[in-house]
């Protein structure tokens, strides 16, 4: 069995600088346990037994192109349904549709995707142990953090406490991102994988600030970022925030975490004042990471996934209606929702072309 990965948002190179090498990862995993993988970025080079794409924040045309090219059945990699769900366009692709898959645990994702009939999973990140893994080299950093000041908002609290704790403390801090300048950082990408592994284990520290949406509530949205689980490979002492989210997949004496900035910066002092607590939590977060949060059991999982929704697949769409196909047709074209105005006069043509029956 052949599945394609088409990922259009990884031509841009900020994208596949931060991301890439994770999808590198995870797809070498799931071909390393049997499934021919095909990732593009180019809708003309779709092909095989099942297609991947996204949909969300404004993906809805780009997805129906996608879906529209290739005749198969379909796995949605989906936004958080807190911010993005459009249920009418999701009706009309169900009969296509395996699953739908997130790194988000929260509740709604659930119920939404139930209100439809499309089966949910939740699907949290991984890490790879060949590129995240413990050094022997100097410290050159005190405290750590990749990532961008513009990925919603929520992040700047924090990082004013650092920046005032750094100053008054005389700590050596990186931030590597887009959006730092006015703290005197330039834009830099860190390109996910080796160089970043090596960052990570030059800092004492390896903060990691989620936005406030991705921990909203279990009945709105908690999405933990891959570098939680990068963090801990690479045997890092980290500091989060996020606490009932980053429980779900870490014990406490693993990675600490606070919501308050004021204790978070509290517990980054204290970890810097103790050395051996910093090396005893580097250990155990790894050990976790490596028994619960590798690549190659997210693939495992996805397999499984697949094997019991595959079979279900038995050409649902032989008997979709002409104005649901029509309307599939302009998803294309129109981002969701459409006007009520609109979907009337699509029925009053199609009344006339005998293609619809008002009753």
């Amino acid at each position: 069995m052949q599945i394609c990965f088409y990922f259009p948002s990884l031509k841009n190179y900020q994208n596949n600088a931060i991301f890439g090498s994770m999808y590198s990862s995870f797809f070498k995993q799931l071909e390393l346990q049997g499934l021919r993988v095909k990732f593009t970025t180019n809708l003309s080079e779709i092909e095989g037994d099942i297609l991947v794409v996204g949909i969300g924040g404004g993906g809805e045309k780009t997805a129906a192109k996608a879906m529209s090219f290739f005749k198969g059945p379909i796995i949605l990699g989906v936004h958080n349904t807190y911010i993005s769900f459009y249920k009418s366009f999701l009706t009309r692709w169900k009969s296509r549709i395996l699953f739908a898959y997130n790194p988000d645990f929260a509740t709604l994702n659930f119920e939404k995707y139930n209100s439809v009939g499309i089966p949910y999973y939740h699907f949290p990140f991984g890490s790879d142990k060949t590129v995240f893994h413990p050094l022997n080299i100097e410290k050159k950093y005190d405290i750590a953090f990749l990532g961008n000041a513009n990925s919603g908002s929520g992040r700047g609290k924090y990082i004013q406490s650092l920046i005032k704790y750094a100053k008054d403390k005389q700590l050596n801090i990186l931030l590597a991102g887009s959006g730092w300048d006015e703290y005197g950082y330039p834009y830099r990408i860190v390109k996910h994988g080796k160089e970043t592994n090596e960052i990570y284990n030059q800092s004492k520290i390896c903060v990691n600030i989620h936005n406030d949406r991705q921990f909203a509530g279990i009945d709105k949205e908690m999405d933990a970022n891959n570098r939680l689980f990068d963090l801990a490979m690479a045997g890092c002492c980290q500091v989060s925030n996020g606490e009932q989210m980053v429980i779900r997949y870490f014990e406490k004496d693993e990675v600490d975490t606070a919501d308050e900035p004021d204790d978070w910066i509290e517990k980054i002092d204290y970890y810097l004042k103790n050395e051996n607590k910093r090396i005893e939590r580097c250990a155990k977060a790894r050990e976790r990471a490596l028994t619960d949060h590798t690549w190659e059991l997210r693939a495992t999982e996805f397999i499984k996934i697949i094997e019991v929704n595959y079979p279900k697949y038995i050409e649902r769409d032989q008997k979709i209606a002409v104005l649901t196909k029509t309307i599939r047709f302009l998803d294309q074209f129109m981002l969701p929702p459409y006007q009520f105005k609109e979907i009337r006069i699509l029925k009053y043509v199609l009344s006339k072309l005998n293609l619809y029956d008002r009753k």
